[in-house]
């Protein structure tokens, strides 16, 4: 039978212990990483919303723009003409030329929103 000494126990204590110690390291970064997840996916989805909102903005000051050119106040903007008002961008997708349907598109980074209506 073979006996154990001290200093081999010793090791294996030593060894055992680190194992444990990597192993709960790993399962805390994971915790942490869940966690953090949809902290970010939030983020993004908050952004997303603040885009949106100033694209929608942008395409009714675009059909404001119309309506005052066809009630004469301003000269009529061009079909495919844009304008850009710190980072959101006014774009005249159609532009009748008596009576139609007027397209604005207004856009703020990844958001777009769209405008039709009818001018007589």
């Amino acid at each position: 039978m073979s006996k154990s000494t001290p200093t081999s126990n010793k090791h294996t204590r030593r060894g055992t212990v680190i194992v444990v110690i990597v192993v709960v390291m790993a399962i805390l970064a994971l915790v942490v990483a869940g966690a953090v997840r949809p902290v970010r996916d939030e983020s993004d989805l908050a952004t997303l919303r603040v885009e949106t909102s100033r694209a929608f903005y942008a395409s009714e000051s675009g059909a404001i723009i119309l309506m005052n050119a066809v009630l004469g106040n301003i000269s009529m903007p061009i079909s495919g003409s844009s304008i850009t008002i710190d980072g959101q961008t006014i774009e005249f997708i159609q532009i009748p030329d008596d009576q139609g349907i007027a397209i604005v598109e207004g856009s703020s980074g990844d958001a777009r929103r769209r405008i039709e209506f009818t001018t007589e």
